[in-house]
């Protein structure tokens, strides 16, 4: 990609960033898009297909910026399963106050691609670390399978649990609630819930820091 052509795509992911901070996502079309970036109306359509199209390519992005910011405070916790846990609490923070977050509700299957393609491997690993570290109990097969099943009910449950937190409800309670009703890793419910508030309880000392 030359760089006339990246700067042409930046110009246009930022403008439809400064739109949906602005106006929100409903309010987006080609042609403030390419007004506010100071191209031409037809020039947006040689880097993206529609206005979903670069939507996606924003919320990618975030993720993948939001991604790199967090890495060090993952790393930083010893416990693989903890760390597993911190990456799916700040999955469902970073839209929690985001202009994007109704239109995620509206398209679950985008969500979902884009966590599946950014971070599943990497989550895999740590439940596959947290199993040989004996943190969660069981084969390492079953409790893979186990997790892994119900890794797509929480993929459905994640939307819902956004919808919860735009409707007023906490980050913290909505994530609570969720990671202990779903138990991905066949703990004892009272073990989870140990877990989970340990977790929060860290989150919360490193943003106050």
């Amino acid at each position: 990609m030359s760089k006339t052509t990246q700067r042409t795509e930046s110009k246009l992911l930022k403008a439809t960033t400064d739109l949906l901070n602005h106006n929100g996502y409903r309010e987006l079309d080609v042609k403030t898009i390419t007004s506010l970036a100071g191209v031409s109306y037809g020039t947006f359509y040689n880097y993206f297909s529609s206005i979903d199209d670069i939507h996606q390519r924003v919320v990618v992005d975030k993720v993948t910026k939001a991604g790199a910011q967090i890495m060090p405070s993952i790393e930083s916790v010893e416990s693989p399963l903890k760390q597993a846990i911190f990456g799916w609490y700040m999955a469902l923070k970073i839209f929690s106050d985001d202009p994007s977050a109704g239109w995620i509700v509206e398209r679950p299957q985008v969500i979902n691609n884009i966590w599946q393609s950014t971070v599943q491997e990497m989550q895999e690993g740590l439940i596959i670390q947290a199993i040989k570290n004996g943190e969660i109990p069981g084969s390492e097969i079953d409790t893979l399978l186990h997790f892994r099943k119900a890794r797509e009910t929480m993929r459905a449950g994640y939307v819902y649990a956004l919808e919860k937190i735009m409707n007023g409800s906490s980050v913290e309670t909505v994530f609570f609630d969720f990671m202990t009703t779903l138990n991905l890793f066949n703990l004892n419910p009272k073990e989870i819930e140990i877990i989970v508030k340990e977790v929060l309880e860290d989150t919360k000392q490193k943003e106050t820091a």
